[in-house]
């Protein structure tokens, strides 16, 4: 169970054309020098084609929903972590006693590259392998891993994991290279920010407990179809389309809020039904207490997305469009609704929104044609009085497309 802590509403949780045209010709850009306890650290050249991809990653991936600045890289506190205790997820039995000893607080950490309290000290392979294997960085030596059981192929013996809600049994699936560009922009491309956030809580094994295979799914994913997926039978279904689908809907987490975490093969496998509380929840009543429900993404007619076409999916992750209230066609600025019926927040479409094009038609195929179907009437979520129109503003979650690199929050040439 997790709980986001805080009165204002919470926030979740690869193509480089549009980056690339933004960001000019420029192949590389020089790093200042640094000194680091009397250590100096000569100028270097970095690969801004690599940066820019891994900026992309970390913007449709929703890293900035738990960590800072939403899909805005151009926001305040972009990437700095948590800015005060309240920000914190509660993780376990947090009810009704939040001191219950089974309750944990956990704190989006600062992932700029500040040497003090952000990730400036670590280097680019102790960040991949946090995100291939889990591993909290600062207790992980800066080696190569070949494996992931205790003891081998310089995996630690007794690791010390990332605490949830981290999604990284989800993005340990993303392919090496987009994990080393995430690294490389998090060490070049950011500016640094001096923000110390609080160590998480934790249960004395370090959450090893809770990473097993049988609750995060197996490494790398299981053979497509499992007993939750189909194959298309269609000849009309482009398959490999479908199963682009399914690496980016198991890299992007969305099982995480819709069930079956990184396990396609888990019972209910996308079927939804998640609660999530927005709002105080308490005592303050400034501020309504909405319920959120994640929606049964399987292609269940009745209860799911069945009746929904390819086009109005897409337009639900492009434009943030409910499925159900979308016009079945392509969406434009000419022909957008006057009155949009938005997804709640919950949901991080403002972020996936800057994926390709490409990429959004294969989760969709996905989930019309690749997912099992299942029979889950969800509880319609609550929706703010005048909407949600007024949460996506540009000053909330960035533009579309995002600004060009780099912003005022970023590093580069």
């Amino acid at each position: 169970m997790l709980q986001r802590l805080g009165s204002g509403w919470p926030r979740s949780s690869l193509v480089l054309v549009t980056l690339m045209a933004a960001a000019g010709a420029v192949a590389a850009f020089p790093v200042q020098d640094v000194e680091i306890d009397g250590v100096h650290t000569p100028t270097q050249e970095v690969d801004q084609e690599k940066v820019l991809r891994g900026r992309q990653a970390v913007i449709d991936h929703g890293c900035g929903g738990c960590h800072g600045g939403l899909g805005n890289p151009d926001a305040e506190g972009w990437l700095a972590g948590a800015m005060s205790p309240d920000q914190a997820f509660l993780i376990g039995n947090c009810a009704p006693d939040p001191n219950d000893m089974g309750c944990f607080r956990t704190l989006a950490r600062n992932l700029t590259p500040d040497n003090t309290t952000g990730m400036g000290r670590f280097s680019e392979r102790q960040i991949f392998n946090s995100l291939r294997y889990g591993l909290r960085p600062g207790e992980t030596a800066d080696v190569d891993i070949t494996g992931a059981t205790p003891g081998e192929g310089n995996f630690p013996v007794n690791p010390k994991y990332l605490a949830p809600p981290m999604p990284w049994p989800s993005w340990r699936h993303i392919p090496d290279e987009d994990l080393w560009a995430i690294a490389a922009y998090l060490k070049h491309g950011v500016k640094p920010v001096s923000n110390r956030v609080a160590d998480s809580q934790g249960p004395p094994d370090f959450w090893a407990g809770a990473y097993t295979a049988e609750n995060i799914g197996t490494y790398p994913a299981p053979a497509f179809p499992t007993a939750m997926e189909v194959m298309p039978t269609d000849p009309n279904i482009d398959v490999d389309l479908v199963r682009t689908g399914r690496q980016l809907v198991l890299q992007h987490a969305c099982g995480d809020c819709h069930t079956g975490g990184s396990n396609p093969n888990a019972e209910g496998w996308l079927a939804g039904g998640i609660a999530f509380p927005l709002g105080p929840c308490g005592d303050d009543t400034s501020t309504p207490c909405l319920v959120q429900h994640s929606r049964n993404l399987t292609p269940d007619v009745a209860t799911g997305l069945g009746s929904a076409s390819e086009q109005q999916i897409f337009n639900a992750l492009r434009h943030g469009l409910r499925p159900s209230g979308s016009p079945d066609h392509e969406i434009t600025a000419e022909n957008f609704p006057s009155d949009p019926d938005y997804l709640g927040p919950v949901m991080p479409w403002y972020e996936l929104r800057h994926m390709a094009d490409e990429d959004l038609w294969a989760i969709a195929s996905y989930l019309k044609h690749g997912v099992r179907p299942v029979t889950n009437a969800v509880t319609e979520s609550d929706r703010a009085p005048e909407g949600w129109g007024s949460e996506y503003t540009d000053a909330k979650v960035g533009s579309y497309p995002a600004p060009p690199f780099p912003t005022s929050k970023e590093n580069g040439g």
